[in-house]
């Protein structure tokens, strides 16, 4: 399915992911992740998005935000991301692009919001990195269940879903089914929002613009 023109709602979640260059790895050792994370927290501060979850993988990064501006999210992620590939080239003596395109982006619901959360906070397990979520230093999932610090503060989560902290470690420890994660994986590579039927044609409304996929040949009619 085709990638649509990116859609940003203000104020609301949206899940960001972004590659490494033909999938190469972004980052080396911890000090790469740092210096990483901390241009991604003075851009987010600078361009008003709020970031909720994280995760840093060798060759690819997760995060959830939610813009306050329509440009919060392109010019945040674009700023420490070429910021970033500046540094890393210069520390590997290389030249040329470290990022694969631009970062792939979708509007999420507040179960999506959920769900997606837990998707982005177990990627070091399904990678067979660690045992639990919360072993991987570069997540946001040790601070939301108040067993450490992140490198990057994310906002309060727990303010934008309707679950308590305290049942969020059962949570990510419980493995998600397997149409859970291709439908997230989808939507964001499309970037298609993830939502109920209610929740997008809102935005089809808001957007004046076609935001379901439709079957091949059915004709879009506006929302009145």
């Amino acid at each position: 399915m085709p990638r649509i023109a990116r859609v940003v709602a203000i104020d609301l979640p949206h899940h960001i992911t972004q590659r490494g260059n033909y999938q190469q790895r972004v980052f080396l050792d911890d000090r790469d992740r740092t210096q990483y994370l901390s241009w991604i927290q003075e851009y987010s501060v600078k361009y008003s998005l709020s970031l909720l979850v994280h995760c840093l993988m060798d060759n690819h990064i997760h995060f959830i935000a939610i813009p306050h501006k329509e440009d919060s999210l392109a010019r945040a992620f674009n700023t420490a991301h070429m910021r970033y590939s500046q540094y890393f080239n210069k520390k590997m003596k290389t030249k040329g692009h470290l990022w694969q395109g631009r970062f792939y982006s979708c509007v999420l619901d507040e179960p999506h919001l959920i769900t997606a959360a837990r998707y982005i906070e177990r990627n070091p397990v399904r990678a067979k990195i660690v045992n639990k979520p919360w072993q991987w230093k570069w997540s946001s999932a040790q601070t939301h269940i108040n067993e450490g610090q992140a490198a990057v503060k994310p906002d309060n989560l727990f303010e934008s879903i309707d679950m308590a902290r305290g049942s969020w470690k059962e949570y990510i420890d419980s493995k998600e089914d397997e149409k859970t994660v291709k439908a997230i994986r989808a939507h964001t590579l499309t970037g298609r929002p993830l939502g109920s039927k209610a929740f997008i044609e809102k935005l089809e409304k808001r957007f004046s613009r076609r935001l379901i996929a439709l079957p091949r040949g059915r004709p879009w009619r506006r929302q009145k």
